[in-house]
């Protein structure tokens, strides 16, 4: 009974190293990105880093007789662009109470407009 209990956890074991791919099979974007190039063309978007990885992985060949380091670097350069007017975007569309050293702090006008009628009762008591 024992014994079939082991063959039972030994069986699942292996079959999950069967299944299972290593890490190293993995493909990383720069590749995917190179991939995706193959017709002439960059139909996906990626994160930055995977076409600087595809620009620093690219074949020797492929940079000499082919477009794909223009049409990277163009694609590159497209997707900084759209990630920074995103940015700038969401930046303007923030309400007011979220950017942070824009305006002056309600509490330096709350401590101006205190010492202003402060100064004002004073001169009224005085005269």
């Amino acid at each position: 009974m024992r014994l079939r209990h082991v063959f039972i956890v030994l069986a699942a074991l292996a079959s999950i190293l069967v299944v299972s791919e290593p890490a190293s099979a993995q493909t990383s974007c720069g590749t995917r990105l190179l991939r995706d190039w193959s017709d002439g063309r960059i139909d996906g978007v990626y994160p930055v880093r995977c076409y600087r990885l595809a620009l620093a992985n690219m074949p020797e060949d492929v940079r000499i007789y082919s477009t794909a380091e223009s049409d990277i670097k163009r694609a590159l350069q497209a997707r900084v662009r759209a990630t920074h007017a995103k940015a700038t975007v969401l930046k303007a569309a923030a309400p007011a109470s979220a950017k942070q050293g824009n305006g002056v702090s309600l509490w330096l006008v709350v401590g101006i407009s205190a010492a202003v009628l402060a100064a004002g009762s004073l001169f009224a008591l005085v005269r």
